[in-house]
């Protein structure tokens, strides 16, 4: 607190201490007058100027006797994360300066108790949903094995079906598990030097099915060997999950031919993967929006099988990797997604 805040904050004690000294000073003269005791004027200002000038150094000398309390105060103000600054007031000067302390030590302890409650439930809850997801993969997986197996000229378009809603199935499972890990990721990442070339093919072979399924065929633009520094299982959801709404958004009902172009371009200080695809494009008003958690926007409410959680999740992942994730589009031509990494710049290199 500044010396004229703490000076307005007593205004209107100073404007009672000024009336009341008035008033003493108008019923001494009133007293003298009548008396017929004469007074000269100067020796009313001189009691007017003391007076201001005894109030005017109380002031100064309360404020410098407070001044290191409003100091921690404007600390815990200025803090954004770090309430520390409750526990170490320091001294106070008087005894509604040593309530206050009191009070925020109290509201501090209540606090902290709260947040490890909170934090303790959260992390059973991450528990639970991390054995629930790996618990579910294995009838998923299951499923899988069995449509393969069975499989036919007879039965071919049903299994089809299945298969096809079986992998919606794992791939919300995956969705579901990477949002519950999001937000420990300090601890759940391995920085390796990759192939960004080898990590696409995998992603493209792992998703052959439903490519061949509706007439969509892949394209790697540059197959030289450009390395990133990355995590590969998060690099992974997140390409995944572009080529899954790639794929979503180009199919058409006459399995028209269709392609989903990958581009890979190395500069001096960064390397630039770009997904394209052939497909209904994201309308303009969608465009800011669709990093937004559970927005599904126009093209989502049309096909009734969007989350809103997967772009939202590839872009904190690529915020906490470093990475940048950029979208153009255009309605009726198509989408491109482009994940940027810095050279040199990315956070394990901090």
């Amino acid at each position: 607190m500044k010396l004229k805040d703490f000076i307005k904050d007593r205004l209107k004690f100073a404007i009672i201490y000024f009336m009341n000294t008035f008033l003493v000073i108008l019923v001494l003269y009133l007293t003298l007058v009548i008396n017929k005791i004469k007074i000269k004027e100067n020796n009313i200002l001189y009691a007017i100027l003391l007076s201001i000038s005894l109030f005017a150094i109380f002031l100064i000398y309360d404020y410098y006797k407070n001044k290191s309390f409003y100091k921690h105060l404007n600390n815990l103000l200025k803090a954004e994360d770090d309430l520390d600054y409750i526990l170490n007031i320091g001294n106070t000067a008087n005894r509604e300066q040593e309530m206050y302390k009191e009070v925020l030590i109290k509201a501090y302890k209540v606090f902290e108790g709260r947040s490890l409650r909170h934090e303790d439930n959260h992390k059973k809850y991450i528990y639970f949903i991390n054995q629930w997801v790996h618990q579910m993969k294995t009838p998923v997986s299951v499923i899988n094995l069995i449509v393969q197996e069975h499989i036919n000229e007879e039965n071919r378009k049903v299994l089809d079906s299945i298969y096809e809603e079986n992998e919606k199935l794992s791939h919300g499972l995956d969705i579901m598990l990477y949002n519950a890990r999001i937000n420990d990721f300090n601890i759940d990442f391995n920085v390796v030097d990759l192939n960004l070339v080898q990590i696409v093919r995998k992603v493209i072979n792992d998703n052959k099915k439903p490519l061949i399924r509706y007439n969509i065929f892949p394209r790697i633009n540059n197959t030289d060997d450009i390395n990133v520094n990355t995590d590969e299982k998060w690099l992974y959801f997140v390409i995944n999950q572009i080529l899954n709404n790639a794929i979503k958004y180009s199919k058409s009902k006459n399995k028209e031919k269709r392609f989903i172009t990958f581009t890979m371009e190395e500069e001096a200080s960064k390397v630039i993967l770009s997904i394209s695809d052939e497909g209904i494009g994201i309308p303009k008003e969608d465009l800011n929006r669709i990093f937004q958690p559970f927005f599904t926007g126009k093209n989502g409410r049309e096909t009734s099988e969007s989350t809103g959680m997967g772009m939202y999740l590839s872009k904190k992942i690529c915020e906490h990797l470093g990475h940048e994730l950029l979208v153009e589009s255009s309605q009726r031509k198509g989408s491109t997604f482009s994940i940027v990494f810095y050279k040199g710049k990315n956070l394990f290199r901090l």
